[in-house]
């Protein structure tokens, strides 16, 4: 049985370093304790509590353009609401307006 795990041909897994050390890339061969720990340990991002600056900034910039957006469609719903009334005032009969609309 090998001692310490090969994660390239000269590096091993636990950091250990020297010219004799006995290793193998097949992990059921391998006693090190360390060299196992660090070979089940896969690799991850480490996990940020806060946002960035820059995220902050990109979430503040992205608010107001939906802002924009929706400010940009008010006008929009005025302008068919009053062509709205214009199509019912042209029929025939006050009773098509809504109610306190008729003069």
């Amino acid at each position: 049985m090998v001692i310490h795990y090969f994660t390239a041909p000269q590096s091993v897994a636990c950091g250990r370093t020297g010219a004799n050390l006995n290793g193998s890339q097949v992990l059921a061969e391998v006693s090190c304790k360390l060299c196992l720990r660090a070979a089940d340990k896969k690799v991850s991002e480490p996990v940020r509590k806060t946002p960035s600056l820059a995220e902050l900034r990109a979430a503040a910039k992205a608010e107001k353009a939906a802002q924009a957006v929706t400010a940009a469609s008010q006008p929009a719903a005025r302008v068919a609401r009053g062509e709205w009334q214009q199509r019912l005032a042209q029929l025939p009969g006050r009773s098509r307006l809504p109610r306190g609309m008729a003069h």
